[in-house]
């Protein structure tokens, strides 16, 4: 498996613990209400620390991770991964952010068709299955952008803030397969 992906105008590579100043610069407040397990403005040391456990869930095969990046200057943009749900092995759960620099110009569509395609072999699911906050509307054009059914609202919980959300859930059978629901 390839350790990255380039697009049109992205570069998708692991994460690296160098990744920690540049993630705390663009994790705001504004992005962290829509994530659910990031809280705004972490310092570097949070996100070192995330960083981590996150590389360790990825060694572990328990999640797959990427860096999103421009490729004309190689800023970091957000990230994107899956990792494997806890009630079901074959089954992966979707999570992404993008910088607010970045919003409205088709970066996260655009980084989460060209995951997609390679996310299904490194976790070996057979379903990806993602939530967006109801009132989160980007976000949900996206998955629908990426052909994932919807399977309506559910309840969502949000670590960062100890509260659950109201959210729209969507789900894609891994191509040649049919959807684990």
């Amino acid at each position: 498996m390839n350790d990255e992906t380039h697009t049109a105008r992205l570069r998708l590579r692991p994460l690296a613990l160098e990744d920690a100043a540049p993630t705390a610069a663009l994790m705001s407040p504004q992005i962290a209400r829509w994530t659910g397990s990031w809280r705004g403005d972490p310092s570097i040391q949070d996100v070192a620390e995330r960083l981590e456990l996150t590389l360790e869930r990825n060694r572990l095969g328990l999640a797959f991770d990427r860096a999103i990046e421009r490729s004309a200057d190689g800023v970091l943009m957000g990230w994107i991964g899956v990792r494997k749900t806890e009630a079901e092995s074959r089954r992966g759960a979707l999570g992404y952010w993008i910088g607010e620099p970045f919003f409205g110009q088709g970066y996260t569509r655009e980084a989460a068709r060209a995951f997609l395609s390679f996310a299904w072999a490194p976790l070996d699911v057979d379903t990806i299955e993602a939530a967006a906050q109801t009132a989160n509307t980007a976000s949900i054009a996206v998955l629908k952008g990426l052909g994932m059914r919807p399977l309506g609202q559910r309840m969502e919980f949000a670590p960062a803030r100890g509260a659950a959300d109201l959210c729209e859930a969507f789900e894609i059978a891994r191509p040649g397969t049919s959807p684990q629901s």
